[in-house]
């Protein structure tokens, strides 16, 4: 890759590094990495949010090739190159992903979470159908999961979106285990609902035992008031189980060994409760409408 990186981006690197899901090196004292990309993705889009943003956050900035392209292939792979401009080892806070999705607003988007949940389900089911018999701890926990994936897609289905609801930067998939790099990575962002980093994020704290986090939703809610159609959006994406979906997909489609859901499938009688709290929480100031289920 050495070779590839000095006749694409004319960068001769000594030392470049094979990370999971990309390759890294350091040139002019800046971090670069380099990503194969699926022809999936919508380039032009991804381009265009990361120039609107390059100016004036710290998102990674994809890089040009000598020929004026952002996508260099090579041996029948598509390649992206990214300079790194945030510190690889700091974590992920509120504040971030508040500072980060404030700084573009788009209007007039078509985004449907019932419909795509529906589909992911439908997605899924067809998946342990197909290999049901290979994963025992799956096939005993996926209905109640599907179950929970149902009725966050029924509160959903309550909210009446307003035609001048401004969408905000988000992210495929967040994680506060995660450094910023994942949350300034242009290949991650996407745009939707203000509170879809924010209930992924109180998801996340409950599973890595942060016991922090009324304090900073406190913290802040003092600086973001949400609507009442914001908070209704985050308690749906919280009763949406993305965590049990995310390792269910790298189990059946990655490999990963079947055990890595045992944690979640302990903690649930917890994190019902925990739920609970949270919503009870956001009960205070908004007049949100009951989970029997979840009631304390």
């Amino acid at each position: 890759m050495n070779n590839f990186v000095a006749y694409f981006y004319k960068m001769n690197i000594n030392n470049i590094i094979c990370c999971n899901h990309y390759y890294s090196f350091i040139y002019n004292n800046y971090l670069y990495h380099l990503y194969e990309i699926d022809n999936n993705i919508n380039i032009n889009h991804v381009i265009n949010i990361n120039k609107n943003l390059i100016h004036h956050t710290l998102v990674s900035e994809i890089i040009m090739n000598k020929d004026g392209n952002y996508i260099s292939t090579f041996n029948n792979k598509n390649y992206i190159l990214i300079k790194i401009l945030v510190s690889d080892d700091k974590k992920i806070t509120l504040n971030e992903i508040n500072d980060l999705a404030n700084s573009l607003y788009v209007e007039d988007l078509n985004i449907n979470w019932g419909i795509l949940w529906s589909k992911k389900i439908d997605y899924l089911e067809d998946l342990i159908n197909e290999n049901g018999k290979k994963y025992p701890i799956i096939v005993d926990t996926f209905n109640y999961f599907v179950g929970l994936a149902e009725n966050a897609i029924a509160y959903y289905n309550d909210i009446v979106i307003p035609n001048n609801y401004k969408y905000v930067i988000s992210h495929k998939k967040i994680r506060i285990s995660d450094s910023v790099l994942t949350l300034y990575n242009p290949l991650n962002i996407i745009i939707d609902y203000q509170v879809r980093d924010i209930a992924e994020y109180i998801k996340n704290a409950f599973f890595l035992n942060n016991n922090k986090i009324l304090d900073e939703l406190n913290d802040y809610l003092k600086i973001n008031q949400l609507s009442y159609v914001d908070v209704k959006l985050l308690i749906s994406r919280l009763l949406y189980p993305s965590f049990y979906f995310d390792l269910y997909e790298d189990i059946l489609i990655d490999g990963k060994s079947e055990r890595i859901i045992i944690p979640i499938i302990d903690k649930l009688p917890s994190f019902e409760k925990y739920l609970a709290d949270i919503i009870n929480y956001f009960k205070r100031n908004y007049n949100i409408p009951e989970i029997p289920w979840l009631k304390n």
